[in-house]
């Protein structure tokens, strides 16, 4: 079970670096600059890359905190089978996620810099889904399972 400060902080942190990042990766893939000589899409562009470039370390700090109890315990837990997949390519995807973080921060090549920055979009993206998947399949185990519209769900007896 992870605590509400340290949901709340993953919850925000996450939303917070990956709205900064899929906003910048916009700006930066898709966006055109009205000038010709401009090396930036859009103006907003280097706000936005600082704003993901600080807010991504609290991401971590969230991830570390619920790693060895909600996700390496879980892990291990047998008993843990709602979400166990998706919280395993999460937390995998995560991780990939982190390295290339890093790596676009030290790399000088133009070449690499480019792959790598590629790669950490695509693990954004894959994160970001496979989080909303395990947060959808834990709230759904919280109220009691999946809902069928149009019928009221029994509340199961507290032991």
């Amino acid at each position: 079970m992870i605590g509400r400060v340290e949901k709340l902080l993953l919850v925000w942190s996450t939303l917070l670096a990956g709205g900064t990042g899929l906003i910048l990766a916009w700006m930066k893939y898709l966006a055109r600059s009205s000038d010709p000589y401009s090396v930036v899409g859009h103006p907003w562009q280097p706000w936005f890359l600082s704003a993901h470039v600080l807010i991504s370390p609290f991401l971590l700090f969230a991830f570390g905190l619920i790693a060895r109890d909600h996700v390496l315990g879980r892990y291990r837990d047998k008993r843990a089978q709602k979400g166990r997949r998706t919280g395993i390519g999460a937390a995998l995807v995560f991780l990939a996620l982190a390295a290339s973080g890093y790596g676009l921060q030290v790399l000088v090549g133009q070449g690499p810099r480019r792959v790598v920055g590629y790669f950490h979009l695509a693990a954004g993206i894959a994160y970001l889904l496979a989080y909303a998947s395990h947060a959808l399949l834990a709230a759904g185990a919280r109220n009691g399972g999946p809902r069928v519209a149009g019928r009221p769900q029994a509340r199961k007896p507290r032991d």
